[in-house]
């Protein structure tokens, strides 16, 4: 395997929907996103369709990553890595003298290379560090919040920020930098500090330090994952009164791609897979996972992922095996509270398997009106019947939180690209073959 005179730009622009971006762009007069989207089109599929199971993006990215469908690979939960033995796309291209940098895939793994430029882990990856160790600046603060954003530290909080903020002025053009967070700040003092907004500052840090990276020491192969788009659909994707601000950031974000893309030959941009818009539902989490569930059982350590669910660190496995009979024997209003699955012998992944089809109010709530009614489960499992339930309504309702949820994916994506030759006449692929297009862009004929 030979280095071809073009290079190539991934970017892994998670789960935006084509058609509502391309609507709203031309509503907003947004010119980046229109010409980033008029790139050559191929469609993408997966054959997992179940959300929470195998339709993610922790699922979906390392497919991609790998060359390998989940049923092999069999990486399903955020935070969970690729195996040791298991190459992906940068480790060989690495291991035949191609300079490589990764930014932000998801349950990515480390492997250190002389032909490895770059490596900043995804934030819920608690336990890769960057490469070279000089980003761990970049990395504390997002993970940190990753696993703490329901009950942090405020003077960790403030450590780590100081420590971002400081390795990020020496990893970004100053004059980029103040332009993106003035730009921001302006957003703020109109809207507040939200959710989404966050998500978007965090991909144009990524984007800065990226492109402040790649003019230091340009790397031949390079991909980045965004995620800022996808969070916005799922939990803002109704809210009218902010979708001008949404396209503001959106243009933002590809006005930086159309900026990198003139410094690559070639460029491949994919969403792993689309997601729809539904009618508003509520996911259920209690408010704070760690002291929520330590009133049921004993354990070492617990860390959250993104949604409602995370793995539990035990210090023996009588003490995991007697987490995992507990939990699945809590019930609220004859619902079951938890999806549990072993991961290893001291480590389980937890889930809460409930949502509920409207907010309900505290005072319906303290009162238990037409709480049954709203509350259903996500997940369809574990239907044989469950000895000794115990029923933890009056805490449960006490402890939860609504996440509101706006939606839901879809297994069909797209990619669009630009002088990656394997892609063209091609008019649909499955997901994991994205592997092979990146990898035969390189390969001499």
């Amino acid at each position: 395997m030979t280095e071809k005179k073009y290079n190539l730009l991934a970017i892994y622009l998670n789960e935006f929907n084509f058609d509502y971006l391309i609507k709203g762009a031309k509503k907003y007069k947004c010119k980046s996103i229109l010409k980033v989207l008029r790139l050559k089109k191929v469609l993408t599929y997966t054959k997992d369709t179940k959300q929470d199971h195998n339709l993610d993006p922790w699922v979906q990215s390392v497919s991609i990553n790998t060359g390998k469908s989940s049923k092999k690979h069999k990486v399903y939960k955020l935070g969970q890595r690729v195996k040791k033995n298991v190459n992906q796309i940068w480790d060989l291209l690495s291991n035949n003298k191609i300079s490589c940098s990764v930014y932000g895939t998801m349950n990515s793994r480390l492997k250190i290379n002389k032909y490895l430029n770059y490596y900043l882990p995804d934030p819920w990856n608690f336990r890769d560090e960057t490469w070279p160790k000089n980003l761990m600046g970049l990395y504390f603060l997002p993970n940190y919040y990753a696993k703490n954003y329901l009950k942090f530290s405020y003077l960790k909080f403030f450590y780590y920020s100081i420590n971002f903020f400081i390795t990020l002025v020496l990893n970004s053009k100053i004059s980029n930098l103040i332009s993106d967070l003035a730009f921001s700040f302006k957003v703020i003092l109109k809207k507040g500090i939200k959710n989404y907004i966050l998500f978007f500052v965090y991909d144009l840090i990524q984007l800065n330090i990226f492109n402040y990276n790649n003019l230091k020491k340009k790397s031949s192969f390079s991909i980045i994952f965004l995620n800022s788009i996808a969070h916005y659909q799922h939990n803002n994707w109704n809210e009218k009164k902010i979708e001008k601000y949404f396209f503001l950031f959106a243009e933002k974000i590809f006005s930086k791609i159309l900026i990198l893309k003139k410094q690559y030959k070639s460029i491949i941009i994919f969403n792993g897979f689309s997601q729809k818009k539904i009618k508003v539902q509520y996911l259920l989490r209690p408010k704070n996972p760690k002291d929520f569930i330590s009133n049921f059982i004993k354990f070492k350590s617990l860390e959250q992922d993104m949604t409602n669910g995370g793995f539990i660190f035990f210090k023996n496995k009588y003490q995991s095996n007697t987490g995992i009979n507990i939990l699945n024997k809590l019930y609220c209003k004859n619902k079951k509270v938890f999806e549990v699955k072993k991961f290893n012998k001291n480590i389980i992944y937890y889930k809460m398997n409930l949502k509920s089809l409207k907010m309900i109010s505290k005072n319906e709530i303290k009162n238990n009106i037409n709480f049954q009614k709203y509350l259903i489960e996500n997940l369809k499992i574990n239907k044989k019947k469950i000895k000794d339930k115990i029923d933890i309504s009056s805490y449960f309702i006490r402890e939860i939180k609504f996440l509101k949820t706006t939606g839901i994916h879809v297994p069909e994506g797209i990619v669009l690209h630009e002088n990656v030759h394997s892609l063209n006449n091609l008019k649909k692929i499955e997901n994991h073959t994205l592997f092979n297009h990146m990898r035969e862009h390189f390969i001499a004929s």
